[in-house]
Parts: structure tokens; C-alpha cells; sequence
């Protein structure tokens, strides 16, 4: 876990002004045992309004309170256990979003960066995997390059044979704007693709039972905002990764 300010953060501008970053290494469990009644009732892990969500909601167990140093020494962190769910994202891609909570009833804090003695929240994705699936990816990603890299080619030679004369440039320059056309849909099919399967693989984990982990994810703290105050809101307070998965399915984040 990696507490701090980070890009698109709705905390107010004091917290975590200075640039600081508070570190811990919590090692968890995801369980197959179902959480507590109060658990169920959280609205992120519930899915969306169309009830597309995983079956239950299960219990996730800290094997380990995190340590870290501050000006007073060392400093040991109270976790306490949450739930998880996987809610489909993806049906072709067998994509998840994988979020959980673990309570932090004593918080911490390091300098001004303050990670709030409430349940903290965790942002982040799976995928099912499946060799068949992740070739065909592969090969459309392939095949997309290709693409892309024949429409340079052919851009270069555009500019080349249009160096001189207007006829040439004019010509040049429409045969240009529907290469870049056809480009930028290409990239933007990439970049979609790229987006819903495990492609990349420096940013991916594989874990038990074939599931592919992206390596890191958000955390978030709750709010409370609108006229009654009862709309949910997210706010992000730093980023997590999966480090290693161990055969018994205790997790490293």
C-alpha cells in the first residue's frame, strides 16, 4: 500500500500536500468463507443495478499489521478483517473489477499524509484465464500493429512524393488526412483492446487457480455527499500492488 496524494484525488488540498508517501506491506488472505451480515451492506461490493456481480461476498483476513517508521519510530498498524467481490466487467475477455475492504481502526499517519481510521477501500481487476481467449487477443493486437505500421509506411511515402508542386501537396494532403483518419481508429481499437485483456504483461500477476491479477489498483476512502447526504463517493488516497501470491492463496499487497 502506498498512501499519498496521487492525480484525480477529490481529498481536500491540505491532505498530503507536501508530496509524502505512507508505505505498508499487509499480507491477506481471500477466503472462501462468507463475510459478516454488516459486510454485505456495502454498496461498492454490491455490483451495479443490474445485479452483475459475483455470487457472494467474502471474507478477506489480514495475516500480518503492517509496520512503518515515522518521526516517533516505529509504528505498528491495527488491521482488521473485510470482505471482497468480482463484479463482471467483461464477458468476451472474462475481465472482473476485484474490489475489497479492510478496516483500519486506529489509522495512521506520517507527516501530513493521514490514512484515515475507518474501512479503507480497494479498487482493482481480474481476469479469468484462458489460453484460447488471450490468443485471439493477441493476434487482433498483431494484426492491428501491422495495420498501423503499413499506414506509416505509407505516410512517408506520401510526404515524399509531395514534397514539390501544388497539385502534389494537395493531393498529398487529403491521401494524408484519411490515412490519419483510419490511424487514429486503429490506435483507438488498440487502446480499447488493450484495455480489456491482460496484454500488457509488465503490468499484470498471475495468480492461483489461472486468475491474472492487474498488478495495482486504488485505494479509496468513502464520503458522503448531496442534499441528504447519502450518495456515495470514493475518494482516492493512493495506490496498492500485488507483489507475490503464495500456493496457499495468502496474498502480498
Amino acid at each position: 500500500m502506498t498512501i499519498g496524494r496521487i492525480p484525480g484525488t477529490a481529498m481536500p488540498p491540505e491532505w498530503a500536500a507536501s508530496g509524502a508517501k505512507l508505505g505498508l506491506s499487509v499480507e491477506v488472505e481471500f477466503t472462501d468463507e462468507a463475510c459478516s451480515y454488516e459486510m454485505t451492506k456495502e454498496r461498492l461490493l454490491m455490483g451495479d443495478d443490474d445485479g452483475r456481480r459475483g455470487p457472494s461476498m467474502l471474507s478477506v483476513e489480514p495475516l500480518n499489521d503492517p509496520v512503518f517508521v515515522s518521526a516517533k519510530g516505529q509504528e505498528v498498524v491495527k488491521v482488521l478483517p473485510g470482505a471482497y467481490a468480482c463484479q463482471i466487467q467483461g464477458l468476451a475477455s472474462g475481465q472482473y473489477k476485484l474490489y475489497f475492504f479492510l478496516d483500519f481502526p486506529e489509522g495512521a499517519v506520517r507527516n501530513d499524509v493521514q490514512l484515515p481510521a475507518e474501512r479503507i477501500y480497494f479498487l482493482g481487476s481480474c481476469w479469468i484465464g484462458d489460453e484460447a481467449v488471450m490468443d485471439r487477443a493477441e493476434r487482433r493486437r498483431d494484426d492491428i500493429l501491422k495495420s498501423v505500421h503499413q499506414i506509416d509506411q505509407e505516410l512517408e511515402d506520401v510526404q515524399q512524393t509531395s514534397a514539390s508542386g501544388f497539385l502534389q501537396k494537395a493531393a498529398g494532403f487529403r491521401q494524408s488526412a484519411v490515412l490519419f483518419e483510419r490511424r487514429g481508429k486503429l490506435q483507438s481499437q488498440l487502446e480499447d483492446l488493450e484495455q480489456r485483456y491482460p496484454l500488457d504483461k509488465g503490468v499484470i500477476i498471475k495468480g492461483p487457480n489461472d486468475v491474472i491479477f492487474a498488478k495495482e489498483g486504488v485505494i479509496a476512502v468513502k464520503r458522503f455527499r448531496g442534499t441528504l447526504g447519502t450518495k456515495e463517493q470514493y475518494h482516492w488516497v493512493g495506490t496498492f500492488s500485488f507483489n507475490e501470491f503464495f500456493e496457499d492463496e495468502e496474498e502480498d499487497e
